[in-house]
């Protein structure tokens, strides 16, 4: 949509969608200047119609945004839905702020992993339980997070890795 003329969803005006350069920059299409990017995260679905989030006041008179994919209701300022990560702002389309895969989460399945055929050694089993326990945590007090599934497997294959160097070091001694 970009150079196209289109309609703000927030305040109705008749608006030029910016260029985006291949730097990241906005380039506003009739002066070819570059222009400092509205803070404002509706702005970027401007000519999104039905497909722009909805900004509504609440109550208390603040303001939120209502997510149009999940309904969830985001701050003002944020660049992501809180509830499905969907993004607001450019800013938004990143990896780490679409709340991408949570570390510990994948640290669990990758030591789970290396757990199972390496159980001589138990202490990446152990850490991959561990993780995987921390990972789980922190997905649910972030109901748009993801990995929960990276860090069952992580404990799974713990698991399995610390059966297996029992096994192997009962066997041994």
């Amino acid at each position: 949509m970009a150079g196209q003329e289109g309609q703000c969803p927030t305040c109705g005006n008749q608006i030029t969608i910016p260029i985006l350069d291949r730097y990241g920059r906005l380039i506003d299409p009739n002066t070819k200047l570059i222009i400092k990017q509205d803070p404002h995260p509706v702005h970027t679905y401007a000519a999104a119609g039905d497909r722009a989030p909805k900004i509504v006041r609440g109550a208390d008179g603040v303001q939120s945004i209502v997510c149009v994919r999940c309904g969830a209701r985001s701050p003002i300022a944020a660049n992501n839905c809180k509830g499905c990560g969907m993004p607001f702002t450019m800013e938004g389309t990143t990896a780490e702020a679409a709340g991408a895969s949570n570390g510990f989460c994948v640290s669990a399945l990758v030591l789970g992993i290396i757990g199972i055929p390496g159980s001589c050694a138990v202490l990446p089993s152990i850490l991959a339980i561990i993780f995987g326990i921390v990972g789980l945590r922190q997905v649910s007090r972030h109901p748009g997070a993801s990995g929960r599934g990276m860090a069952v497997a992580g404990i799974i294959c713990g698991a399995i890795g610390c059966l297996s160097a029992n096994f192997f070091w009962y066997h041994i001694l």
